[in-house]
């Protein structure tokens, strides 16, 4: 077994309420009073207050924008690689600040044996690991691992990773860091993906310090299950274009995972050795209300026991990769002085259709 050791999150400078958002982006998603009033609707019942984001393009009291620029009086927004060569400087900015948050005081930084970045909504090489291990000053002959362009549950795989090293070197510490900024890719064509994209996703990071077992008591990772449905193989993708990064996320989504979620937590719990019963809580992603209703419904999972994710999707939205950890950040933060054992099992979804679960108990 492995050991979270210590967890935090961070979120850029730029705060946003949702209906701040929507008078931002109206004049470009609807072109009629009617859709403009069908936009307003679904911003509003989106179960999303705030959000964040790493440009101020969506404040509208604000005049630096660095994606939607003037052209003739017409908003236009930028091309790929101006996106990329902000993501190089503020998703460094942002990945130092949950570090910061996330590493003990009294840990020497060169006694990280293990690095592992997670993100899919920039990438270069030399890529963020190495611009990391240079701005913290980290042991050169680190060891690292990049997971890119793997979308929402990308969190669950570098956790996994994470988890096989400290078992296979007991003296390991794994700093797992996820960052991303998915309001670099705004598209502002009036396409129903683009519009979607929109309205559920904004930028954070998480950052989780993994080390093996031993004698510790804590959060101990006990191990992970994943399934790939391919009947959602192009409801949920993620492509590259000249004018930034293109989700696809169809309504086809919640359907699909109400589904099939049941069979898949099924056979997770069956590889885990527990019964549904024995679950006390559900680190679910929240990739949007629709989707933790999906969740609730398909899989019979009870509202309160989804309150994290809730809280999560209302205070910031669908993040992508780190989401999950800020869901089981405060998990652990409403359980930590319990003293009692807890179990957890977490999912999140991506493309593919891919559903990545972990179990995660507490002794």
């Amino acid at each position: 077994m492995s050991m979270i050791t210590s967890i935090a999150t961070a979120v850029p400078r730029y705060k946003q309420d949702q209906m701040q958002i929507f008078e931002v982006v109206k004049a470009m998603h609807a072109s009629t009073e009617e859709e403009e009033r069908k936009l307003r609707f679904i911003y509003r019942s989106s179960g999303i207050n705030t959000r964040y984001s790493a440009i101020p393009d969506f404040n509208s009291d604000r005049n630096d924008n660095q994606i939607l620029i003037s052209d003739d009086g017409d908003l236009v927004s930028q091309k790929l690689e101006k996106r990329l060569s902000i993501y190089d400087e503020e998703a460094l900015k942002l990945a130092a600040k949950v570090v910061e948050k996330c590493l003990p005081t009294d840990l020497e930084r060169q006694g990280i044996t293990h690095l592992i970045t997670v993100s899919c909504t920039g990438l270069k090489a030399p890529g963020l690991d190495l611009a990391l291990i240079h701005y913290f000053g980290l042991r050169s002959d680190i060891s690292r691992t990049s997971v890119n362009f793997m979308g929402c549950y990308a969190a669950i795989h570098g956790l996994k990773q994470a988890h096989y090293i400290a078992e296979k070197e007991p003296d390991a510490k794994v700093l797992v860091i996820c960052v991303e900024l998915c309001t670099l890719h705004f598209q502002a064509t009036k396409e129903i993906d683009n519009i979607t994209s929109t309205i559920i996703f904004g930028d954070g990071a998480a950052a989780v310090l993994i080390e093996g077992a031993k004698d510790q008591h804590g959060w101990e990772l006990n191990d992970f299950y994943s399934e790939i449905n391919f009947d959602g193989s192009d409801d949920m993708a993620w492509r590259i274009s000249a004018d930034g990064f293109l989700m696809t996320l169809t309504s086809q989504v919640p359907p699909i995972l109400e589904r099939s979620c049941d069979a898949v937590i099924s056979n997770a719990l069956l590889r885990y050795g527990i019964m549904k019963e024995d679950v006390d809580m559900w680190c679910v992603h929240p990739g949007g209300k629709k989707i933790l209703e999906a969740i609730e419904k398909g899989a019979n999972i009870a509202r309160q026991q989804l309150e994290e994710s809730y809280e999560v999707l209302r205070d910031y939205g669908n993040m992508s990769s780190p989401t999950v950890l800020f869901v089981l950040e405060k998990i652990i933060k409403n359980t930590q002085s319990s003293g009692i054992r807890h179990n957890v099992v977490g999912m999140a979804f991506g493309p593919g259709l891919t559903l990545e679960t972990f179990y995660l108990s507490h002794a």
